[in-house]
């Protein structure tokens, strides 16, 4: 977040918009996995994190993992202090994240091979040219001696030190080719030093003047080789050091190489569609893009099969129609055409069918399930829509400011809800029979503010069962209480405030401390019920002329898995020794 001048040039800690934080999912092949939440809860994030549209702060997005090496993934992720889980954790890594980089330590052992590998690539790389250049002609006679000697220097120091026993590392071609560049600066003494060795040449050697020979004999090609020299260092490492980490099995998962399985179904078609390219044009780019295909016929007879597949029939007539020429349900079914046309095995469809008339939303929806059973396709089904959740979906997960707060199969989130949020956003469904009576749980406030996330539950804020460890803070409870007192209660007290220990604090008015003791107590025992931000105190004592306010400790529920496939995050569903205690409390 932006601070503004003042206090950027104040300094301080940078403050973050945690869009998506800590969301663990897996999803299985060939299923329709659902993700619903309201506005802003981080739903469209986490599918472009997922296709590495955005890229994350942290964490991995693991393809194709088998179930016992995704049981170990989450054993050694335990324990990150071990060094052998982390070794292992790194190996798992590197086979299945797309966004695996190296993070081993170096030993002394590693450093010390790769700088002596280093330094003997130096030494090859200025002997070997120069004597080469010296037995030939004069050094530094003419541009293209001076020129080849350079790049010749970049072209063996940036092969040989990339070989084993360096270690692979994203930094070696850096170092080669800052190394590239010092060794061209004083292959001349080198140089000249063995010609005039051949030349029998007994003279006081000066080494100063040796250096300045080049740049005072041959600028013009000493410049040119000082940088084509440094290309050639780190252009022949780069090739070198991919080499081996594909044949050593150290290269990861490159995205674009798998970037045709991954498609996404934009949410909005406005915004989507480039307004200057026909609708053939928006269908064909990604196979363009990833070359599927370089013959014009195929290319098109691919297009209208996709155009014709999401229900623009016949495809003829909208191939050289622009975006503004289209309906929204129109420019909706071309960016799902975009996405379909490459085959994918996987797709992000950010709601789809939310342009769509109800008819054309059903046929769209049984061709993208038709499309499923044939090829195998899975789908992160991203929707507001819980009916339309749990028509299509085998498995849902419900997230609330960032975090999953639910998930499990269909049957267990839609039929059997757990947490309070799912039960509310349920509850509000429409239920097409009329004597289906349900009471709505309807949510007071607004979503928090991603960049000021409450303690302890997320949710507490807005959740009608909150109690003691759902994380009130002093704020909340200082609120509710100046609310009390502009309402006529409170008379004993003459102000709240926050004291500096982060509890609330009310002066006494003309009763004394007892009073307004005994006020506190009762207030909060009659209506804590009713006003959720009472729940936090836990004792109410006179210190100092003041009444203070001391509150219940809290903490943020994590997600547990409750049964076998559900997972919950909330204390009302913690496990029953938790449960017990918070009672207690």
């Amino acid at each position: 977040m932006r601070k503004g001048l003042l206090r950027e040039l104040a300094g301080g800690k940078p403050l973050w918009v945690r869009a998506v934080d800590g969301v663990d999912l897996d999803i299985r092949r060939g299923e329709v996995f659902c993700l619903v939440g309201e506005s802003g809860c981080g739903k469209t994030s986490t599918g472009k994190a997922i296709l590495k549209l955005v890229e994350a702060t942290d964490g991995d997005i693991l393809l194709e993992m088998p179930e016992g090496e995704a049981r170990a993934y989450e054993d050694v992720r335990q324990r990150p202090d071990d060094p052998e889980a982390r070794k292992t954790l790194d190996g798992l890594r590197r086979k299945y994240s797309v966004t695996w980089k190296e993070s081993l330590p170096w030993t002394v052992e590693q450093a010390l091979k790769s700088a002596g590998a280093f330094l003997a690539a130096v030494f090859l790389a200025i002997v070997a040219p120069s004597l080469l250049l010296a037995a030939v002609v004069e050094p530094f006679g003419d541009p293209w001696s001076t020129i080849g000697l350079c790049v010749s220097i970049g072209l063996i120091l940036g092969l040989i030190g990339s070989l084993p026993p360096t270690r692979l590392s994203r930094r070696t071609r850096v170092i080669l080719t800052l190394l590239a560049l010092g060794s061209i600066i004083v292959a001349p003494i080198s140089a000249l030093s063995l010609h005039r060795a051949l030349v029998g040449d007994v003279s006081r050697f000066d080494v100063g003047a040796a250096l300045a020979t080049p740049w005072t004999q041959e600028l013009a090609a000493m410049l040119v080789g000082f940088a084509f020299g440094a290309i050639a260092a780190g252009g022949s490492s780069s090739l070198l050091l991919d080499w081996r980490s594909r044949s050593e099995g150290m290269a990861g998962i490159h995205m674009r190489s798998i970037r045709r399985r991954l498609q996404l179904i934009f949410q909005d078609p406005y915004e989507s569609l480039n307004p200057k390219q026909s609708v053939y044009e928006i269908v064909s780019e990604p196979l363009a893009v990833n070359r599927i295909s370089t013959n014009p016929g195929e290319t098109s007879a691919l297009v209208r099969e996709a155009l014709t597949d999401v229900g623009l029939r016949p495809p003829e007539e909208f191939l050289f129609r622009f975006p503004h020429e289209l309906s929204g349900g129109q420019r909706q079914r071309v960016s799902i055409a975009a996405a379909l046309v490459l085959q994918p095995d996987f797709i992000v469809a950010d709601e789809p069918v939310s342009m769509l008339d109800v008819s054309i939303r059903t046929e769209i929806l049984q061709v993208m399930m038709e499309l499923r059973t044939r090829r195998g396709i899975t789908y992160l089904f991203i929707t507001h829509d819980l009916s339309l959740a749990w028509v299509l979906a085998d498995r849902i997960a419900v997230m609330y400011l960032g975090k999953i707060v639910e998930m499990g199969t269909t049957e267990q989130v839609i039929g059997h809800p757990m947490h309070p949020y799912t039960k509310a956003l349920i509850s509000v469904v429409p239920s097409p029979d009329p004597r289906h009576k349900v009471e709505r749980i309807i949510l007071k406030g607004e979503r928090p503010d991603p960049s000021d996330i409450p303690p302890g539950c997320r949710f507490h804020p807005r959740c009608p069962f909150a109690f003691e460890r759902c994380g009130w803070t002093a704020e909340e409870v200082a609120d509710q209480l100046r609310s009390l007192k502009a309402g006529g209660m409170l008379a004993t007290a003459s102000g709240v405030d926050l004291s500096d220990a982060g509890n609330v604090r009310l002066s006494m008015g003309g009763g004394g401390p007892d009073a307004l003791v005994r006020e506190l107590n009762a207030l909060v025992s009659e209506r804590r019920e009713t006003l959720l931000p009472l729940k936090g105190i836990a004792a109410v004592h006179a210190t100092n002329g003041f009444v203070e306010l001391s509150l219940h400790a809290s903490s943020e529920p994590p997600l547990l898995e409750i049964e076998p496939g559900n997972s919950v995050a909330c204390h009302l569903v913690s496990p029953p020794a938790t449960v017990s205690e918070s009672l207690t409390a």
